[in-house]
Protein backbone atom coordinates (compact mmCIF):
# COMPACT_ATOMS: atom_id res chain seq x y z
CA UNK A 1 0.00 0.00 0.00
CA UNK A 2 1.47 3.52 0.14
CA UNK A 3 -0.03 4.44 3.11
CA UNK A 4 4.05 5.16 4.08
CA UNK A 5 3.70 8.21 1.56
CA UNK A 6 0.99 10.02 3.35
CA UNK A 7 -0.13 11.55 7.16
CA UNK A 8 -3.41 10.03 7.77
CA UNK A 9 -6.82 11.76 8.76
CA UNK A 10 -6.03 12.92 12.48
CA UNK A 11 -8.29 10.47 15.07
CA UNK A 12 -8.43 6.96 13.31
CA UNK A 13 -7.86 4.01 15.21
CA UNK A 14 -6.14 1.46 13.73
CA UNK A 15 -8.89 -0.68 11.98
CA UNK A 16 -9.72 2.30 10.29
CA UNK A 17 -6.29 3.55 9.46
CA UNK A 18 -5.72 0.02 7.38
CA UNK A 19 -9.20 0.45 6.03
CA UNK A 20 -11.29 1.62 3.19
CA UNK A 21 -14.92 2.41 3.00
CA UNK A 22 -16.78 2.72 -0.53
CA UNK A 23 -20.14 4.51 -1.21
CA UNK A 24 -22.43 4.88 -3.89
CA UNK A 25 -25.21 7.19 -4.18
CA UNK A 26 -27.81 6.53 -6.40
CA UNK A 27 -27.36 6.96 -9.33
CA UNK A 28 -24.19 7.77 -10.32
CA UNK A 29 -22.36 8.98 -7.15
CA UNK A 30 -19.07 7.26 -6.07
CA UNK A 31 -17.31 8.07 -2.78
CA UNK A 32 -14.32 6.51 -1.57
CA UNK A 33 -12.56 7.17 1.60
CA UNK A 34 -9.09 6.18 2.27
CA UNK A 35 -7.20 6.65 5.30
CA UNK A 36 -5.19 9.37 3.19
CA UNK A 37 -7.56 10.60 0.78
CA UNK A 38 -10.93 10.76 -0.31
CA UNK A 39 -12.07 9.78 -4.22
CA UNK A 40 -15.07 11.37 -5.69
CA UNK A 41 -16.32 9.84 -8.91
CA UNK A 42 -19.51 11.20 -11.10
CA UNK A 43 -20.39 9.06 -14.80
CA UNK A 44 -22.50 10.44 -16.86
CA UNK A 45 -23.93 8.47 -19.47
CA UNK A 46 -24.23 9.67 -22.97
CA UNK A 47 -26.81 9.01 -25.96
CA UNK A 48 -23.77 6.92 -27.08
CA UNK A 49 -24.23 3.02 -26.10
CA UNK A 50 -20.92 1.90 -24.34
CA UNK A 51 -19.48 5.40 -23.77
CA UNK A 52 -19.46 7.19 -20.55
CA UNK A 53 -18.30 10.55 -19.16
CA UNK A 54 -16.82 10.92 -15.98
CA UNK A 55 -15.25 13.48 -13.18
CA UNK A 56 -12.87 11.49 -10.83
CA UNK A 57 -11.61 14.19 -8.05
CA UNK A 58 -8.86 13.15 -5.44
CA UNK A 59 -8.83 15.35 -2.15
CA UNK A 60 -6.08 14.66 0.66
CA UNK A 61 -6.67 14.76 3.91
CA UNK A 62 -5.30 17.94 5.51
CA UNK A 63 -1.87 17.49 6.62
CA UNK A 64 -1.44 14.78 4.38
CA UNK A 65 2.36 15.59 3.36
CA UNK A 66 4.95 13.98 5.31
CA UNK A 67 6.86 16.66 7.05
CA UNK A 68 10.08 15.53 5.00
CA UNK A 69 8.64 15.97 2.02
CA UNK A 70 9.01 18.83 -0.32
CA UNK A 71 6.39 20.35 -2.05
CA UNK A 72 7.28 18.79 -5.05
CA UNK A 73 8.31 15.34 -3.57
CA UNK A 74 4.42 15.58 -2.39
CA UNK A 75 3.15 16.23 -5.57
CA UNK A 76 4.84 14.10 -7.09
CA UNK A 77 3.53 11.21 -4.63
CA UNK A 78 -0.38 12.32 -4.85
CA UNK A 79 0.27 12.59 -8.79
CA UNK A 80 1.22 8.81 -8.70
CA UNK A 81 -1.60 7.71 -6.17
CA UNK A 82 -4.47 10.08 -8.51
CA UNK A 83 -2.38 7.83 -11.64
CA UNK A 84 -3.32 4.83 -9.55
CA UNK A 85 -6.69 5.82 -9.08
CA UNK A 86 -7.50 6.46 -12.56
CA UNK A 87 -5.63 3.02 -14.04
CA UNK A 88 -8.45 1.38 -11.72
CA UNK A 89 -10.97 3.13 -12.85
CA UNK A 90 -10.05 2.98 -16.24
CA UNK A 91 -10.23 -0.88 -15.75
CA UNK A 92 -13.49 -0.51 -14.53
CA UNK A 93 -15.02 1.89 -17.39
CA UNK A 94 -13.91 -0.79 -19.66
CA UNK A 95 -16.46 -3.44 -18.66
CA UNK A 96 -18.81 -0.94 -17.56
CA UNK A 97 -18.81 0.41 -21.22
CA UNK A 98 -18.60 -3.42 -22.44
CA UNK A 99 -21.69 -4.21 -20.55
CA UNK A 100 -23.40 -1.53 -22.23
CA UNK A 101 -22.66 -2.44 -25.13
CA UNK A 102 -23.50 -5.34 -25.14
CA UNK A 103 -26.99 -4.87 -23.44
CA UNK A 104 -27.96 -2.45 -26.59
CA UNK A 105 -26.45 -4.99 -29.31
CA UNK A 106 -28.84 -8.04 -27.34
CA UNK A 107 -31.84 -5.86 -27.64
CA UNK A 108 -30.96 -4.98 -31.15
CA UNK A 109 -30.87 -8.46 -32.18
CA UNK A 110 -34.05 -9.47 -29.83
CA UNK A 111 -31.64 -11.82 -27.63
CA UNK A 112 -33.05 -12.09 -24.31
CA UNK A 113 -30.00 -13.08 -21.68
CA UNK A 114 -29.96 -14.18 -18.23
CA UNK A 115 -28.48 -12.52 -15.31
CA UNK A 116 -25.95 -14.28 -13.43
CA UNK A 117 -26.69 -13.49 -10.03
CA UNK A 118 -23.36 -14.33 -8.88
CA UNK A 119 -21.79 -11.75 -11.05
CA UNK A 120 -24.44 -9.44 -12.37
CA UNK A 121 -26.85 -8.35 -8.97
CA UNK A 122 -25.51 -5.23 -8.99
CA UNK A 123 -26.27 -4.70 -12.65
CA UNK A 124 -29.83 -6.26 -11.88
CA UNK A 125 -30.62 -3.69 -8.60
CA UNK A 126 -29.51 -0.60 -10.44
CA UNK A 127 -31.71 -1.32 -13.14
CA UNK A 128 -34.74 -2.15 -10.94
CA UNK A 129 -34.09 0.77 -9.17
CA UNK A 130 -34.29 3.29 -11.86
CA UNK A 131 -37.35 1.45 -12.86
CA UNK A 132 -39.10 1.44 -9.60
CA UNK A 133 -37.92 5.12 -9.69
CA UNK A 134 -39.83 6.44 -12.76
CA UNK A 135 -43.09 4.19 -11.31
CA UNK A 136 -42.84 6.23 -8.29
CA UNK A 137 -42.17 3.01 -6.18
CA UNK A 138 -39.94 2.94 -3.09
CA UNK A 139 -36.72 0.50 -3.39
CA UNK A 140 -37.31 -3.19 -3.06
CA UNK A 141 -35.39 -4.41 -0.41
CA UNK A 142 -35.88 -8.22 -1.51
CA UNK A 143 -33.34 -7.63 -4.34
CA UNK A 144 -30.56 -6.23 -2.33
CA UNK A 145 -27.59 -8.62 -1.30
CA UNK A 146 -27.08 -10.48 1.79
CA UNK A 147 -24.21 -8.07 3.30
CA UNK A 148 -21.28 -9.25 5.34
CA UNK A 149 -20.75 -6.88 8.79
CA UNK A 150 -16.90 -8.35 9.79
CA UNK A 151 -15.61 -4.55 9.43
CA UNK A 152 -18.59 -3.30 12.01
CA UNK A 153 -18.01 -6.23 14.06
CA UNK A 154 -14.02 -4.94 14.57
CA UNK A 155 -14.91 -1.41 15.40
CA UNK A 156 -16.38 -2.43 18.64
Amino acid sequence: GDLHNFNLFPGLNPVEASSALFFQLFPNISVTIYPHSVYTLMTFPTSTPGVTKETLSLLMAPGAKLKDDTDEQYKEKCEELLAFVVNINDEDVVAIENLQEGLHNAKDQGIQGEFLPKYDWPVHRFQNMILDGINGKTLNEDIMPELDNAFEKKMQ
